[in-house]
C-alpha cells in the first residue's frame, strides 16, 4: 500500500474551523487511509466561544498542534509563522493546506514557503479589489505563494487569470506555475450537510423566537467593529429596522465588537438583542428561521443565500460577486439610512434563488482527488 499523503492543515479562526470540517468528513470517509491530516490551530480565535465550540459540535477531532499566539495582530504574525515552521520541521508534511483570508492563512502560507513546502489554498482567487481590507492583502499573497489554487467559483478562476496565473494540466504543479482548479465551495458542502441537523437545535426555543419574525445580524470586520462611529451607525440602523417593521434584530456579538460597544456612547438600541457568540449549528438554525440577515461576514452572506434568505451586506464591496443581482443580496455599507432602505428592498423581493455557481456540494472530495493525483 502506498504511503498516505501527509497534509498539515493550518486553521485559526471561526470560518476556517467550519471549512476544515468539510475536508475532515472526506478524509474520514472515502479518502480514509490515503491522506493523513495534521491540524495546527494558530490560536487566532482562542476563546471557547470562538474556537472550542466549533470543534466539538462539528465532530472534529481536537487540533494536533495548538499554538498560544493569541489574537492575530501584526505582533503575533511572527509567532504564528514560527510555530508553523517548527511543526513543518517536526512532522515533514508533503504540503501545507490553508483556507480563506485570515492572518492565520497568510502565516501558514508564508511559513510553508520559507520551509520549501508547497501550499494548497482553499478559497483561492477571491477578490474584492479593496486593498484597505487586510483580508484582501492576505488572500492575494496566499494565492501567489501557492502551488494548488482551489477556486470556489468561475469568477475566482478568472480573477487569477487576470493576474497572470493560468493552468496547464499537462505540466506538474509548481509555485510559479500553480494548478488552478474550480472545485466548488466547501461552505456550500457544509450548509448542505448541516442544515437538517441545525433545524433540530433548541436555539429558537431558548431565545423565545419560535413563531416570531426576527432578523440575524453580525458585525466583526475591523473597519467597522473597531470604529465607534461606524458601529453606532450600524446599530442605529438595526433599531430603525425594528421601528419600521417590528422585526427584532438578534446580534450574536463578536468579542472585538463587544469591546467597542462597551466604550461607545451610542444606544440604547430598541429592538436589538445582543447575545453571546453562537456555534455554527445554532447560527445556521437562526439564519434558516430568520426573515433577513445583515452581516459583514463573507461566509454568512453565502450561507444566507444557500438557505434562500435575503441578505444585506454591511460592506461597500464583496468578494462573492455571484451573490449580487439575484434578488436576495444587496451591498449597503455602514450608512444608517442605506441599511434601512436595503433591508426594505430585500424584504419586498421574491424568494431568493440559490445560485448555481458554488458547485455540487462535494468540493472537499474534489480537492482530495486533485491532491492525490498531482501532489
Amino acid at each position: 500500500m502506498a504511503k498516505p499523503l501527509r497534509i498539515l492543515t493550518v486553521v485559526g479562526a471561526r470560518p476556517q474551523f467550519i471549512k476544515a470540517a468539510a475536508l475532515g468528513r472526506a478524509l474520514g470517509g472515502p479518502f480514509a487511509g490515503r491522506i493523513k491530516e495534521i491540524v495546527l490551530h494558530t490560536g487566532q480565535h482562542f476563546d471557547a466561544g470562538m474556537s472550542d465550540v466549533f470543534f466539538k459540535e462539528l465532530g472534529m477531532r481536537p487540533a494536533d498542534v495548538l499554538l498560544s499566539s493569541g489574537p492575530a495582530e501584526a505582533s503575533h504574525m511572527g509567532r504564528m509563522m514560527a510555530g508553523v515552521e517548527r511543526t513543518i520541521g517536526e512532522d515533514r508534511p508533503d504540503l501545507v493546506l490553508v483556507y480563506g483570508d485570515t492572518n492565520s492563512t497568510l502565516a501558514g502560507a508564508m511559513a510553508a514557503t520559507r520551509m520549501g513546502v508547497p501550499v494548497a489554498h482553499v478559497e483561492a482567487g477571491l477578490r474584492s479589489y479593496d486593498n484597505t481590507m487586510p483580508e484582501e492583502e492576505n488572500r492575494v499573497m496566499a494565492d501567489h505563494a501557492s502551488t494548488w489554487l482551489f477556486c470556489p467559483t468561475a469568477t475566482a478562476v478568472k480573477n487569477l487569470d487576470r493576474e497572470g496565473m493560468s493552468d496547464d494540466p499537462a505540466r506538474a504543479a509548481t509555485r510559479k506555475k500553480p494548478r488552478i482548479v474550480q472545485v466548488g465551495d466547501v461552505m456550500f458542502d457544509n450548509t448542505v450537510h448541516y442544515a437538517a441537523i441545525a433545524r433540530g437545535r433548541s436555539i429558537l426555543h431558548d431565545l423565545g423566537l419560535e413563531g416570531r419574525a426576527f432578523a440575524v445580524a453580525t458585525v466583526h470586520r475591523a473597519s467597522t467593529a473597531d470604529d465607534p462611529d461606524k458601529l453606532s451607525a450600524v446599530f442605529a440602523a438595526f433599531s430603525a429596522i425594528h421601528a419600521a417593521t417590528g422585526v427584532e434584530v438578534i446580534v450574536p456579538v463578536h468579542p472585538r465588537t463587544a469591546r467597542t460597544l462597551a466604550g461607545s456612547k451610542g444606544g440604547p438600541w430598541n429592538g436589538v438583542r445582543i447575545i453571546p457568540p453562537l456555534g455554527y449549528l445554532d447560527l445556521l438554525a437562526l439564519v434558516d428561521a430568520a426573515q433577513v440577515v445583515l452581516t459583514d461576514s463573507g461566509g454568512l452572506q453565502k450561507e444566507a443565500c444557500f438557505l434562500r434568505k435575503p441578505c444585506v451586506i454591511l460592506r461597500d464591496n464583496t468578494e462573492w460577486l455571484e451573490l449580487l443581482g439575484i434578488g436576495g443580496s444587496v451591498l449597503a455599507g455602514t450608512d444608517t439610512e442605506r441599511i434601512v432602505e436595503a433591508t426594505s428592498e430585500v424584504l419586498r423581493a421574491d424568494q431568493v434563488p440559490i445560485p448555481d455557481a458554488f458547485g455540487d456540494g462535494h468540493a472537499a472530495e474534489h480537492i482530495c482527488e486533485v491532491l492525490l493525483k498531482t501532489a
